[in-house]
């Protein structure tokens, strides 16, 4: 799985502790997601401070949205091949109508904040550090999301609780206007329902797990027979769709499951696995032609989201390599509208960034046998499009062949 899932021992750990507790900034409002997080902060931000957010032209579109919705403009900085901020472009961008600067520590990689805070300062803006991918890396002796202003957490990424983030404060004085309100939601009965259902699925010789299976398919027999039910009882395509906004979850607190599932964590196991998994996936996959690592080395101050390459023309391949079993996921697919606005190289990379970027999962559930399994289907499949260029979908096919027949091949 691309992402970790719910287990027994996930929520009945010998120890819990608050996330309040894991190297957080001076405040910590925890938050339904962590584009609620971003939202609640900018309808707290005082009015003087300017109408514009600045942030990095390659980005989750979830990240645009709550900006929007709060009422401000968005512009955008460059952010170069490497992932590394362009400074003299965010030189160029940056004013004194801007109120809030974004910076995206991507990947888990912290993004020096040095010169970037010398310039917020200068324009009286507020600096804000997007910790989604990077809870619990540290940036020399402070933890991220200790150094701006601001920070975001989106603590669902390191963590199997499906939702659950943060907003970091480290200003004196500053409080939301309006804090996170408990919400009581259909949502959080849908995530309820999925969390059992992991535990069940992830533990099928345990007789809890075994008497939830046998009820639900107890329930899904009864469904055949019974008609379709009213559209309010469906799933939440808020929970399923990671880039929807709801005024009312961005304004809620975390649910209260979510919490107990990331205060039950052992997070320095978590961050001891992925650094093994990552490091792991490093030696696994070379770089060539057509696949490269973005960020071959690990250092150890640093605990990662996920495992990131570059695979030319990487829409052409997602389909063959998820039919290999390859658990591969993306960040910066879709880029949000509002970019379009924007003109040169800033929009040019971050479109060429999307097309190309691929993840690997390093999740502590993984174990180093299925790390090596799905690295070495990876490569097979990659060494047959060396051979063989493709450039339509039409030419994957015979690829993908060839590749699964290699690996059949090696597997007996």
């Amino acid at each position: 799985m691309p992402h970790p899932t719910l287990c027994f021992p996930d929520v009945f750990p010998p120890h819990a502790q608050s996330l309040r507790g894991q190297n957080a900034p001076h405040d910590l409002y925890l938050t339904y997601n962590a584009r609620g997080a971003l939202y609640q902060l900018l309808l707290s931000l005082p009015k003087e401070a300017g109408d514009t957010v600045i942030l990095p032209a390659y980005h989750c579109t979830a990240l645009v949205e709550p900006i929007l919705r709060a009422g401000y403009k968005v512009a955008f900085y460059r952010i170069k091949p490497d992932f590394a901020i362009d400074e003299l472009d965010l030189q160029a961008t940056i004013s004194t109508r801007v109120a809030l600067t974004i910076v995206i520590h991507f990947f888990g990689f912290p993004a020096p904040l040095g010169a970037v805070q010398k310039m917020v300062r200068e324009h009286k803006s507020y600096l804000l550090e997007d910790c989604a991918h990077s809870f619990l890396s540290r940036a020399g002796n402070k933890f991220v999301g200790q150094g701006g202003d601001f920070s975001l957490f989106s603590y669902y990424k390191f963590a199997p609780s499906l939702t659950g983030g943060g907003l970091g404060v480290n200003l004196n004085g500053f409080a939301l206007q309006r804090p996170p309100i408990t919400s009581f939601r259909r949502e959080s009965l849908v995530i309820a329902k999925r969390l059992l259902e992991q535990m069940a699925l992830n533990s099928t010789k345990n007789p809890l797990s075994q008497f939830l299976l046998w009820l639900e398919e107890r329930r899904l027999a009864g469904k055949k027979s019974a008609p379709p039910p009213p559209a309010e009882s469906l799933s939440s395509a808020f929970v399923d769709d990671p880039y929807l906004f709801s005024d009312d979850l961005a304004r809620a607190a975390i649910p209260a499951l979510c919490r107990i599932v990331l205060e039950s964590c052992d997070w320095k196991t978590i961050a001891q696995s992925r650094k093994r998994n990552y490091r792991l996936l490093s030696e696994l996959i070379p770089d060539g032609p057509v696949l490269r690592r973005v960020m071959p080395e690990l250092p150890d101050t640093v605990v990662p989201w996920a495992f990131p390459v570059f695979l030319e023309n990487r829409a052409l391949h997602e389909r063959a390599l998820r039919q290999l079993g390859v658990p591969l996921f993306t960040f910066g697919e879709i880029l949000h509208p509002a970019l379009r606005a924007s003109s040169g190289r800033a929009r040019e990379e971050a479109e060429a960034l999307s097309l190309c970027l691929m993840l690997l999962p390093v999740h502590a559930q993984l174990n180093c046998l299925e790390i090596k399994n799905f690295a070495g289907l990876l490569n097979h499949y990659v060494q047959q499009v060396e051979k063989v260029p493709v450039d339509t979908q039409e030419q994957v096919d015979p690829v993908l062949q060839k590749a699964g027949a290699i690996t059949r091949g090696d597997q007996e």
